[in-house]
């Protein structure tokens, strides 16, 4: 998909997963997994690093706007950027295997709750390492059997545009 309007609907797509992890969060539904990650490695394993950075980034400042924001503006946003072109460094021509995409968000997973862990040791929190672990393999998981399908309509959308 390319233009405007796609711009727009993956920002919306961006959107929605912030507010679902916000809201899940509220209710204090855990572990879940994190779906704007596993968005941002779906963009990036299609398009490559530029492509996941800039998902990255985008997602991370969403994430850091929207209540209860608490955290440093601009924390996500690094974090995300960075795995996303983490993730994009793993991109290949052809079809995304699912085992593939659980190894890289795998690896974007340790990035990002990896500076959970950080934040909340700087401030002498308690941090559960057995969480961080479910919330990666749960992140891994998810990634595994919803980034095949992004990638898929992104591709079907292109044949449709350009035959």
């Amino acid at each position: 998909m390319t233009g405007p309007a796609a711009l727009l609907l993956r920002a919306l797509a961006l959107l929605a997963a912030v507010v679902l992890a916000v809201t899940l969060a509220a209710r204090h539904v855990a572990p879940v997994p994190d779906l704007l990650l596993v968005l941002v490695v779906a963009w990036a394993l299609w398009r490559g690093p530029v492509a996941g950075l800039l998902a990255g980034l985008a997602g991370g400042w969403v994430l850091d706007v929207v209540p209860p924001g608490g955290g440093l503006l601009g924390a996500h946003a690094l974090v995300y950027a960075a795995a996303g072109a983490l993730a994009g460094r793993w991109r290949v021509e052809g079809p995304v295997a699912a085992p593939r995409v659980a190894a890289v968000a795998l690896a974007a997973a340790v990035v990002v709750e990896g500076l959970a862990v950080v934040r909340a040791l700087a401030v002498s929190a308690p941090v559960s390492l057995l969480d961080v672990a479910v919330r990666c393999l749960l992140t891994a998981s998810a990634a595994a059997l919803a980034v095949p399908l992004v990638v898929g309509a992104e591709r079907a959308a292109l044949r449709r545009r350009f035959g």
